[in-house]
């Protein structure tokens, strides 16, 4: 019964040695060490692995050196490297830094939970031993010799620093297409090409946090606030746009973009008498209007100023009992100063 155990044992420890080798990766064991995967591993248990075929769920062993392994759910695959998989413990609140399939020795078949395996393994050394010992072909102190042995070799096998195996990993590559202005409806279309796609978007723009409006594989749509494009527009103030992303689980973005915002001059006609300035922007644009009075002797200045909402107008009468005025309507375009003189009243 002994040489039979003896024998599965032997097997399985042969096997497993050189399934974190890399050398013949057929099947093996390892023992969790820790709490990322409660509560479907416990600390201390054993895990039977077997090196087939393996899936989006599984629970997979992957090897950083022969002493290093790790026992985590494989979540996903990815799309632009079909060899870079994903995984995560359980309990983990993030995922692991991506894992080449090279390394990867094989999937969870089933486990034995440490109350178990622990006494028993204790339980079937010790009967090994005093069987050994009691035979007669070796005394008491030749079984403590090679006890002392062995754990002197584990010991000293945990103490020698492996040598850590680098994995080459093709970094993901996004790159900026373009960042547009729709001046129809104030909104900012960013665009993106490549292999990957944006799973989550959160946006700044001149360190204001926006919501977004919409986002794609490789797209985001946002709206500043009216005050910002306004300012941008008159004073010719680029807006600095922040994008932070994460990228099919493998990646991060951090895009970092300046944008001028351009629009149409204000509209000032006269009907009537009745001075109309229109603002064809979808943003605010301010308005500074003088304007010249005069009953036919004396002249006079009235100053006004009015910040014209997006596709808005105001509408300004000239008092009664003047004779003559004239308006003078100043704006900003980029930085300029624009201004157009109209007669409202002549006469």
């Amino acid at each position: 019964m002994y040489t039979l155990i003896f024998v599965v044992l032997f097997v399985l420890l042969i096997s497993t040695v050189l399934s974190r080798l890399g050398v013949l990766n057929l099947f093996g064991v390892s023992i969790v060490f820790s709490s990322s995967m409660e509560p479907s591993l416990r600390r201390g248990d054993l895990v039977f692995y077997i090196n087939t075929g393996y899936q989006v769920g599984d629970v997979i062993v992957y090897c950083r050196t022969p002493s290093y392994c790790v026992v985590h759910r494989l979540v996903d695959v990815s799309p632009y490297n079909r060899d870079v998989l994903i995984t995560r413990g359980d309990a983990n609140p993030v995922d692991d830094p991506p894992v080449s399939r090279d390394v990867v020795r094989g999937r969870v078949v089933f486990s034995i939970a440490w109350e178990f395996w622990v006494p028993l393994s204790v339980l079937f050394t010790a009967f090994a031993l005093y069987d050994i010992a009691r035979s007669g072909a070796l005394g008491y102190s030749y079984v403590i010799l090679f006890a002392i042995m062995f754990t002197y070799i584990l010991a000293v096998y945990a103490l020698i620093p492996q040598p850590i195996i680098y994995e080459s990993v093709e970094p993901p590559l996004v790159m900026l297409s373009g960042v547009y202005f729709n001046p129809a409806d104030c909104s900012v279309d960013i665009r993106y090409r490549g292999g990957l796609s944006l799973t989550n978007v959160s946006v700044h723009v001149n360190s204001v946090y926006l919501d977004v409006l919409w986002f794609g594989e490789r797209e985001v749509v946002i709206r500043p606030p009216p005050e910002l494009l306004g300012h941008s527009f008159e004073y010719r103030r680029p807006l600095v746009i922040e994008v932070y992303a994460q990228l099919n689980r493998i990646g991060r973005l951090l895009g970092n973009y300046t944008l001028l915002v351009g629009g149409r001059d204000l509209e000032p006609v006269v009907q009537n008498g009745v001075l109309f300035i229109k603002n064809p922007n979808c943003f605010p644009v301010t308005a500074n209007v003088s304007v010249r009075y005069s009953d036919g002797a004396v002249w006079s200045w009235a100053n006004h100023t009015y910040v014209l909402e997006g596709y808005s107008y105001v509408a300004m009468e000239v008092p009664e009992g003047y004779r003559y005025a004239y308006a003078y309507i100043y704006w900003l375009n980029q930085g300029d100063l624009k201004w157009i003189g109209l007669p409202l009243r002549i006469g």
